[in-house]
């Protein structure tokens, strides 16, 4: 007899990495239509409202917290746990994030992650790292699953055939993708140092930002910093519109590596991306960004604050030679995403358990 079919609240739900990690004989309900949203905009999640919850209560069995709460308060968090209890519904929690990458200020996020911590019946998270602190910091250690591929299968193929064709005489394409320049994104500070250290090595350096950034936003002064380097040393500014998915995958496909320009975080799928693709990748030492591939000479830390170090990074994945092949990327992600099914069907037969256990008593 077949794994029988667990229904899943997830939040968010049209995410790619929920999609990976569902087993294939459960479902992933839709996200919800959120009142005065375009279509498709999940966010703010209406699974995360106990009037949600007790409304659909019949069409779920059990709530799946990943990402998405920093529009939720607190308080309404806490209805939403207390009507899971009431409905008998279990929660499980993915902690994808200690820190919440476009804020500054984390002790909202704090406090929502702490109490999703301590109220899910069953916790995940990517690395042994992030399930340290966790357990540091709340008493309870999270299953382990590492993340899953990202790029199609089709995309990881093109990667390696575009990587043959183009073959440089001279030395790396190394990219910054500083994006909208969220809280979470600085690259001025080494910005100079990376240029210099790429064109010692006879490669080139470009920055890329999305056209929402100007003078007056939120990365409006970061963008000017960014732009004065841009105008005295080796760097490629380019400010162009937000890339589609397709877009954006080609856009990496041209590099050879990728710097992750990020001062606090704890996951990274962009780092996911690039490893799908083969395209090495500098990580800076806050959060659990060099765990996500212990071992893989694809991925190099560097330290902001030491930007002699970025030299260092380059030399050492240009030492460590070509990354796997295709084939050998695939057949590890393949892997992963067996054991991501195996986790999760796990971890939701022993949440509906122990929610079953508490409505007969136990």
């Amino acid at each position: 007899m077949g794994e029988p079919v667990v229904r899943i609240a997830a939040v968010p739900a049209a995410h790619p990495y929920v999609r990976a990690v569902r087993p294939p004989e459960h479902v992933v309900l839709p996200d919800p239509p959120v009142a005065g949203a375009p279509p498709g905009q999940w966010w703010p999640p209406a699974v995360l409202t106990a009037a949600w919850l007790r409304r659909n209560a019949a069409s779920f069995d059990l709530v799946h917290v990943h990402f998405g709460t920093e529009n939720t308060p607190v308080q309404e968090l806490r209805d939403v746990v207390l009507a899971l209890r009431e409905l008998g519904r279990p929660l499980v929690h993915t902690v994808h994030d200690l820190e919440l990458p476009h804020a500054a200020d984390p002790g909202l996020h704090r406090a929502r992650t702490a109490l999703l911590v301590d109220a899910a019946d069953e916790l995940l998270t990517l690395t042994e790292r992030a399930a340290d602190a966790v357990h540091r910091r709340h008493g309870r250690r999270p299953v382990v699953v590492p993340h899953p591929q990202l790029a199609a299968d089709a995309q990881v193929v093109a990667a390696d055939r575009e990587r043959v064709l183009r073959r440089r005489p001279d030395g790396p394409r190394v990219g910054v993708h500083v994006r909208s320049l969220r809280a979470n994104v600085r690259a001025a500070a080494w910005l100079g140092a990376l240029a210099e250290a790429v064109r010692t090595r006879g490669g080139t350096t470009v920055v890329f930002v999305n056209d929402d950034v100007r003078p007056g936003t939120a990365g409006g002064e970061e963008l000017a910093a960014l732009t004065a380097i841009a105008r005295r040393c080796p760097v490629d500014l380019v400010q162009r519109r937000r890339p589609d998915d397709d877009a954006l995958v080609a856009e990496l496909s041209s590099l050879d590596v990728s710097v992750l320009p990020y001062t606090h975080g704890t996951h990274s799928g962009w780092l996911e991306l690039c490893w799908d693709l083969g395209i090495g990748t500098l990580v800076p030492p806050c959060g659990a960004f060099g765990d996500q591939h212990p071992g893989s000479p694809t991925v190099q830390p560097f330290d902001p604050a030491r930007p002699r170090t970025l030299g260092d990074a380059l030399d050492r994945l240009r030492d460590a030679g070509p990354p796997l092949d295709a084939d050998r990327r695939l057949a590890a992600r393949r892997a992963v995403r067996d054991e991501n099914h195996a986790a999760h069907r796990a971890a939701y037969r022993r949440a509906l358990a122990r929610s079953a256990g508490r409505g007969s008593g136990a």
